[in-house]
């Protein structure tokens, strides 16, 4: 069976969870905690030397990047497609979903900057925590976090990186009156979901419905896909617990969302 290891259904690590969602798919499921750095443990480095999440294992290959896990999961499941067949239509599909990528390394400061706030750890568990991460870059990313090494100047941009995010893709929402690639849902709209299900509860002041309406209303459309309870009921922490008051707050009935057994 496919076999998918990854954190929460948010970022890079939800991307999966929602695909499978999508096409119905049955997998096992393998639970990574990436705040315990779980992905950087022995067994976890052995399938992705990386150490980066998520990972994907069918068929005896391994696949380790997010985006093009949805892409390979179109060609293999092409039931429920969400892949245009117009070719035009396919190259904004991967326009978009790569300026959804672009704009979550915003959100990625801002959501480390907090990480860095979170249990205190001596600097020594710290330095032995990086010391298994087994790229520089991926080093130096954790431990700017661990350490909220983050200059003002930095969390401004990113927060600015933020809204004028919320703002383009508005303008782009207005334009189709449908999803980022066109008429119909597409991976642009399952990546960038995966980083902004949230962020009009912490961008109130952007992402609402006087502002930005054509993104507020993208949000309620995809929110309303049975797929996306459905993989947010993959969480174990509060991502998921605090699904159900978003939908609410967004005017929209949550379902009654049954944990999926897990093979971890």
């Amino acid at each position: 069976m496919l076999q998918v290891y990854t954190w929460e259904p948010n970022s890079n690590s939800g991307k999966p969870l929602f695909a499978l969602s999508e096409k119905g798919v049955e997998f096992e499921y393998h639970y990574i905690d990436m705040l315990k750095f779980e992905q950087h443990t022995p067994e976890y480095l052995a399938r992705n030397p990386a150490g980066t999440l998520p990972t994907m294992v069918h068929n005896g290959k391994i696949f380790t990047e997010s985006t093009q896990i949805c892409e390979y999961l179109e060609n293999v499941f092409p039931q429920n497609s969400y892949v245009p067949k117009d070719p035009h239509e396919r190259y904004l599909m991967r326009w978009w979903a790569g300026h959804g990528a672009a704009w979550a390394g915003a959100l990625s400061v801002l959501g480390w900057s907090r990480i860095g706030r979170g249990p205190q750890r001596s600097q020594e568990e710290k330095d032995a925590i990086i010391a298994r991460i087994p790229t520089k870059e991926r080093q130096i990313a954790w431990s700017r976090a661990m350490n909220a090494t983050f200059t003002e100047q930095q969390l401004a941009d990113a927060r600015q990186g933020v809204i004028n995010g919320i703002l383009m893709m508005n303008k782009r929402l207005s334009e189709t009156r449908g999803y980022f690639a066109g008429a119909t849902y597409s991976i642009a709209d399952l990546c960038i979901f995966a980083n902004a299900y949230r962020v009009h509860v912490q961008f109130g002041d952007v992402a609402n419905d006087k502002t930005t309406p054509y993104y507020m209303d993208w949000l309620r459309k995809i929110y309303s896909r049975p797929a996306t309870p459905k993989a947010f009921s993959y969480s174990r922490g509060m991502i998921g617990q605090s699904i159900p008051q978003v939908m609410k707050d967004l005017g929209l009935t949550p379902p009654i969302m049954t944990p999926p057994s897990a093979a971890n």
